[in-house]
């Protein structure tokens, strides 16, 4: 029953390791704080190894997500499957399992100190979440989530398979309102949902790879966790908005949103520009530039400042120490050395490698 770690890298502000409790079908989704220990920590507990038995399953959920107790009709055809990857304060859980209840209530949260979010994608199957006094079904595509702080149940169908995305509850400025959609269906057709969904399997298919195992994959990985937590906080502004609880959000502020989501993904393209940003997005240059005039800012300097922040990050990085400081300009979108020193200087009053050797310990 030990615990089989498929992916361990030490980055500036993310560790990854993948822990894995294995059988043959369905999955579940959600996190605790085991999660954001070692991935050995499950050893003896179901994690990594078959799960066969109701009892097992039990202790994988609770070594490997939150704790729940959980309830079978047919324990003797029972069978799991659990993979969990640490992201910083972040967690990607995937789970098949066959047919199951699991109920989470007062004594199972306890005393724990953290307050998070999960956020559950089902993949296939059905499965119904029921907190604070609401319920909600999910079939393939749709979306759910529920808070880690307050009861919940679970029930899955069969051919139960989900990819689930834990963050801190107040990460990247997310309404406190959020809270009052718990266990609701996000269809899948419905607002940003399918974006949402699409960056996180995504990620996932990412991790399968092991995208994270280089230093120029984990920076990816990183940037895609940031982005997939904003995603997380639009959607549910937007749905907090649809349901009269929210303010709608101003149309200016979501294409400012849209602009600065597509220039973090294509940083390392040396010809983003005013033109590429307006064609991605449909909109005129003219119009592009004045969005962000009205926030203060430029496209250039938008730019720029994203570049060099990455840059900055990378550079400090003791994981990416034995990169060329020209390879990290180059993945930000500085392939000229010369200029990319220039940047740093003008900024830090220190050159790459100067920088680099002050900010490392």
């Amino acid at each position: 029953m030990a615990a089989v770690t498929c992916l361990s890298l030490q980055c500036t502000d993310i560790s990854l390791g993948c822990t894995t409790a294995r059988s043959g079908a369905g999955m579940l989704c959600g996190g605790g704080n085991a999660m954001r220990n070692e991935a050995g920590r499950g050893t003896g507990n179901g994690i990594g190894a078959e799960v066969r038995d109701v009892d097992t399953w039990r202790n994988a959920v609770s070594g490997a997500l939150l704790r729940f107790e959980v309830e079978c009709a047919r324990p003797d055809h029972f069978h799991g499957r659990v993979e969990r990857v640490d992201l910083g304060e972040t967690s990607l859980v995937a789970m098949t399992s066959r047919p199951h209840r699991a109920v989470r209530d007062a004594e199972h949260i306890g005393d724990e100190t953290s307050a998070d979010y999960l956020l559950s994608l089902q993949l296939d199957g059905e499965a119904q979440f029921r907190q604070d006094r609401r319920s909600a079904t999910v079939r393939p595509g749709d979306m759910v989530f529920y808070d880690s702080t307050r009861p919940v149940e679970i029930t899955s169908g069969e051919g139960y398979r989900s990819l689930c995305f834990r963050f801190p509850r107040d990460a990247a400025g997310v309404d406190r309102r959020a809270g009052e959609l718990t266990a609701t269906t996000l269809h899948a057709a419905h607002g940003l949902t399918p974006a949402l969904a699409g960056l996180l399997t995504g990620l996932h298919t990412s991790l399968d790879r092991r995208a994270g195992a280089s230093p120029a994959g984990a920076a990816s990985l990183r940037a895609t966790v940031r982005h997939a937590t904003e995603l997380a906080r639009i959607l549910f502004d937007d749905e907090l908005a649809r349901r009269g609880l929210l303010d709608p959000v101003d149309p200016h502020d979501r294409m400012r949103r849209r602009i600065d989501h597509h220039i973090d993904e294509h940083l390392a393209d040396p010809d983003l520009s005013p033109r590429s940003i307006a064609a991605a997005l449909f909109v005129s240059t003219r119009h592009l530039h004045a969005l962000l005039a009205d926030d203060g800012r430029t496209v250039a300097t938008t730019v720029r400042r994203r570049r060099l922040e990455r840059s900055l990050a990378d550079l400090a990085d003791p994981d990416m120490a034995t990169s060329p400081v020209s390879a990290i300009g180059a993945r930000w979108g500085f392939p000229n050395p010369t200029r990319f020193g220039q940047v740093v200087k003008s900024e830090t009053g220190l050159t790459p490698t100067a920088y680099r050797r002050a900010a490392q310990p």
